[in-house]
């Protein structure tokens, strides 16, 4: 069994600090402030090749008066219940608190090993507190600066003593995940989605817009593919972005999008589409990744239909087409009308996320490919300029682990290649190989190229916010 590694403490002692710098990434939300980690964070790690699950948690004992205590209470009870070790986190600078002292006697009645951690020891200087730290009864006591990583060693050194190495064949037998990032405006229901399509309350959800202050990595099974849901922080205006806590929130959620499979950009039915939302599927665009649109609250939308006086049907098409229209640079993803709190329709988005994620690992041989690329140019004649047409050799699809199908297209010039006409080879050759949600990535090679120069590749990219033109 892989150890399970959770981290706990009263806040602001520098828990998620110390789970980024045994992560080794910037996972967790780090800021001077209490309580900016609400929900359970978890993160598969691994320690000198010794596989193990890090677990950081919200503070315990935390009243930030936002009506989050009880939930962030069950978050970190749960930690508790299926951790095999616990890190305790105090506040070297601060000394012994009453708090401390709470959570210490509550962590001795378990029959876990529980190591004390002694944080923010950032100088030689800071040498007395053993004695200090000593009368909170735990026999495992160890010093650090998760900030500037001091200790750190030391102590996973001590935590993974007794832990098995990994053996060499469980990586290749290990299930490849595909991260899928749940995006939106603050509070459209993208964690009451989330906990509806794993069907656990994994994640805190409230009313209160911004309550997920950070990007909470999830893993979901199915039919023996592992997808790992990242729920993220909902992205404001700018001009309403005025805390820097919240700046770092929406910073999180772009680099969310970047190192993301898949996006699921999530949508408010009942408060229609906001120009923000346009800037995250430009984001989404941008990055080049795969995605679905989720219309959630679909529930809500009776009322407006009532008010319309139009059928269910007709009102659900006129919707879908008002999408389609502000979003026409994703004409690629596909829509799904649901609602996470009636859990309705869940069924529908699970399918469309395996067909994205099929047709993002989807291969066309060479032959094919371009035996249809033949018949779409015979269609429509190449550009031509300056007396010169453009000739595409041949075309073959690049294999790319993290990107989006890649098509490197061999040609004659790359200066004859236009944004026009390859929107109409995208829009053709669509039809015999769909890619659902997928963008199509372009890579151009010509023949000018000299091997002995460096190599010039010009890769294209949908235009963010230009229609399509007639050929």
């Amino acid at each position: 069994m892989k150890p399970v590694l959770a981290i706990v403490g009263r806040p602001n002692v520098g828990k998620s600090a110390l789970f980024n710098r045994i992560c080794g990434k910037q996972i967790a939300l780090v800021y001077d402030r209490p309580g900016v980690t609400r929900d359970r964070l978890s993160m598969e790690a691994n320690y000198e090749e010794k596989p193990f699950t890090l677990i950081d948690t919200g503070g315990v004992g935390l009243d930030d008066h936002s009506g989050f205590e009880e939930a962030i209470q069950r978050e970190v009870n749960i930690a508790l219940d299926i951790a095999t070790e616990i890190l305790f986190v105090v506040d070297g600078r601060e000394g012994v608190r009453p708090l401390d002292a709470e959570i210490g006697r509550r962590l001795r009645k378990t029959s876990k090993r529980v190591i004390l951690v002694v944080n923010k020891l950032d100088t030689d200087k800071q040498n007395d507190w053993e004695q200090d730290f000593g009368r909170l009864g735990f026999s495992e006591m160890f010093g650090v600066s998760a900030a500037h990583g001091r200790g750190v060693e030391t102590l996973m050194e001590a935590v993974s003593k007794e832990w098995a190495k990994e053996v060499e064949i469980a990586y290749a037998e290990r299930i490849r995940k595909t991260r899928v990032a749940v995006v939106g405006r603050p509070n459209v229901g993208k964690s009451s989605l989330l906990n509806a399509l794993i069907q656990e309350d994994r994640l805190i959800v409230s009313p209160v817009a911004g309550t997920t202050r950070d990007a909470i990595d999830v893993d979901f099974i199915l039919n023996e593919h592992t997808y790992q849901f990242v729920d993220t922080a909902g992205m404001r205006k700018k001009g309403k972005v005025h805390d820097e806590l919240e700046q770092a929130m929406t910073s999180r959620t772009a680099h969310s999008i970047n190192r993301s499979h898949i996006c699921i950009l999530v949508m408010d039915a009942s408060e229609g589409i906001a120009v923000q939302e346009k800037k995250i599927a430009a984001l989404i665009q941008g990055a080049q990744k795969p995605c679905i649109i989720l219309i959630n609250k679909w529930d809500l939308s009776k009322d407006v239909e009532k008010k319309k006086g139009q059928k269910a049907q007709d009102f659900r098409k006129a919707y879908e087409e008002a999408v389609r229209e502000e979003f026409f640079f994703l004409s690629h993803a596909p829509m799904v009308f649901a609602s996470a709190k009636e859990k309705t329709n869940m069924k529908i988005l699970l399918e469309k996320l395996e067909t994205v994620a099929q047709a993002r690992a989807t291969m066309v041989p060479t032959g094919p490919l371009n035996r249809a690329m033949k018949a779409i140019v015979a269609q429509c004649s190449t550009p031509v300029r300056k007396g010169k047409t453009l000739k595409i050799y041949y075309i073959s699809q690049q294999r790319d682990e993290e990107g989006p199908p890649t098509l490197v297209a061999f040609i004659n010039d790359k200066d004859l290649w236009t944004d026009n006409y390859q929107r109409y080879l995208e829009s053709n050759i669509r039809k015999h190989y769909p890619w659902e949600g997928c963008p199509l990535r372009w890579v151009l090679k010509d023949k000018k190229e000299n091997p002995n120069q460096p190599k010039r590749e010009k890769s294209f990219k949908p235009s963010k916010y230009s229609r399509p033109s007639h050929l």
